[in-house]
């Protein structure tokens, strides 16, 4: 009967081990539609700052009005959404390969350890000019905190 036991034990872990990679597979192609549905909206609010683009440079040139800066803030946010299309590709080529780390598992304290220390504030040495009662003026220095700043801009992409 051990031969039996055994053989029982090892159709038994195959079928685990069948059932593992058949829920792998199933998640890594669920995590792959997700990107591909919102890679297939961005691509759709690519068309249609396209379209404003279009109809705000030729109504511009026709008019003769200056449009630059409508036109930049559209150009910033094509920009914006051509980086997320390229975000969600490396995206699904991670999940495939195996290497994709969802968001919420990173360890960004790690990541940016280097590059920002949260205890740190920064400091600006300013002079402030001050005229006194006597009529005298007066250079007084002052310090300025520095808030944190984002590095670049981000635009609100709507993807409705």
């Amino acid at each position: 009967m051990s031969e039996f036991d055994d053989f029982i034990r090892g159709i038994g872990s195959d079928i685990k081990n069948a059932a593992e990679q058949v829920g792998k597979k199933a998640e890594e192609t669920f995590e792959i539609s997700k990107r591909r549905a919102e890679k297939m909206r961005v691509k759709g609010h690519i068309q249609s700052l396209y379209q404003q683009l279009g109809e705000l440079t030729y109504g511009g040139i026709k008019n003769g009005e200056d449009v630059s800066e409508e036109t930049n803030a559209i150009l910033a946010q094509l920009d914006e959404a051509f980086a997320r299309v390229e975000e969600l590709f490396e995206e699904i080529n991670a999940i495939r390969n195996g290497t994709f780390v969802p968001e919420e598992e990173m360890n960004w304290e790690e990541e940016y350890a280097e590059e920002y220390d949260a205890d740190k504030e920064e400091e600006l040495d300013v002079s402030i000019v001050v005229m006194e009662n006597d009529g005298e003026v007066v250079e007084e220095p002052a310090v300025v905190e520095l808030e944190e700043t984002p590095s670049s801009q981000k635009f609100d992409i709507n993807i409705d």
